[in-house]
């Protein structure tokens, strides 16, 4: 089911008027997907969803794991590396630099009138953990972008149509529309929510940290929006002359750096500007010969950033992943990890998720429909962990 009203969805999709989404994005595809449903017909969607990178093995995920997020530990208790082993044990694993969420909702179809729906849906907030058991957080309803705190909270915009069913011009100036900044605690309670639309303006949650979640503001550029508060602070202007567009496609924080996908969607080629938070001065300004994905994300250390693409190989396309030195824009891995089509109108597979092990080594989710599907799948039931390092 929908997080979020078809007709809300549509209007946010213009309310927001971010640069053009990745053209062949999951959430594009549902909505295509219902109204080939409500035709009554199956037409075939060219494009599939990001990539996934392959040095070390994959790993399948241990599903049906599906339990809300356990509290933090009280202060009192020590903390899971300092608990004691027995002599001659393998020290404890540590936990990964970044937690790694699934993004991405998914799309569906009936191919056939008498026959079963099919398809491939992204959870709302499902966590990953590194044993590969699945965490579903319960998010409020129209929940999205989530970012997940090292601490075990979550930041996401919760989207609310306020004037349900009346029609109304599509845009950032769209009525009857609530966009509110929220923050789950570990335990998926509230912490905050706060109403963050301007009308006029779109808006993106680009990333967040202890303090700040970091909005992309139409016409503004990027934003601190302090946690606590409210106040913001603008870090990133865009000129005068952007109006109401979002300075950036897509975007990763981290390490004071933020890395943003400029320009429209290219399937030969995409550019990114490293920038500094402090100042907005660009540090470097990186390509990769294909169409960046939307799951980028930088190292912990801001070193290196590792960009999904993907890129058209005669009627299927090729998934790469890049591991890039923001510095230099040198290339410390490429890696090929196949081709893939489409599976009834809809991608046969795609990646739902990047995230950081340690300064080197990087995690990425993908989950491919069987030959043929017989049923609407989750991610997290045919997902696999493909871990991506750089010597």
């Amino acid at each position: 089911m929908d997080v979020v009203p078809e007709d809300l969805a549509q209007l946010v999709h213009r309310a927001a008027r971010a640069t053009a989404p990745y053209p062949a994005d999951l959430a594009t595809l549902r909505r295509r997907a219902r109204a080939r449903r409500r035709r009554r017909t199956a037409t075939a969607v060219a494009g599939l969803v990001v990539l996934v990178a392959l040095t070390g093995g994959a790993v399948p995920l241990l599903v049906g794991e599906h339990r809300p997020a356990a509290p933090l530990a009280a202060p009192s208790q020590p903390p899971p590396s300092l608990s004691p082993t027995v002599p001659g044990s393998p020290p404890p694993t540590p936990a990964p630099a970044q937690r790694l969420l699934l993004s991405g909702e998914g799309g569906t179809v009936r191919p056939h009138r008498a026959g079963p729906e099919i398809g491939l849906l992204g959870g709302v907030a499902d966590e990953l953990r590194s044993d590969g058991s699945v965490v579903r957080h319960r998010v409020p309803a129209g929940w999205q972008e989530t970012v997940a705190l090292p601490d075990g909270r979550l930041v996401g915009l919760k989207l609310t149509d306020l004037m349900p069913g009346t029609p109304r011009t599509d845009g950032p100036d769209v009525a009857g529309l609530s966009i509110r900044l929220v923050v789950l605690g570990a335990d998926d309670q509230v912490d905050i929510s706060r109403e963050v639309r301007i009308k006029g303006q779109g808006l993106k949650l680009a990333g967040a940290d202890a303090r700040y979640a970091y909005l992309v503001r139409g016409g503004v550029g990027l934003v601190a929006h302090e946690l606590t508060t409210g106040r913001e602070k603008t870090l990133i202007p865009v000129p005068a002359s952007a109006d109401d567009e979002l300075p950036f496609r897509d975007a990763a924080l981290g390490a004071g750096l933020v890395v943003s996908v400029t320009g429209p969607p290219d399937m030969t080629r995409c550019q990114l500007d490293v920038r500094r938070l402090a100042g907005g001065s660009r540090l470097s300004r990186l390509t990769v010969a294909g169409d960046c994905a939307p799951t980028i994300r930088l190292s912990p250390d801001g070193t290196l950033v590792a960009v999904p693409y993907r890129r058209p190989v005669g009627r299927k396309l090729e998934y790469r992943l890049a591991i890039l030195d923001t510095a230099t824009g040198q290339r410390r891995a490429d890696q090929p990890i196949g081709t893939a089509g489409a599976s009834y109108g809809l991608p046969g597979g795609g990646t739902w998720g990047t995230a950081w092990v340690d300064h080197t080594t990087v995690r990425v989710v993908w989950a491919q429909l069987p030959d043929p599907p017989r049923k609407v799948y989750s991610v997290a039931e045919l997902a696999r962990v493909v871990t991506v390092g750089v010597q």
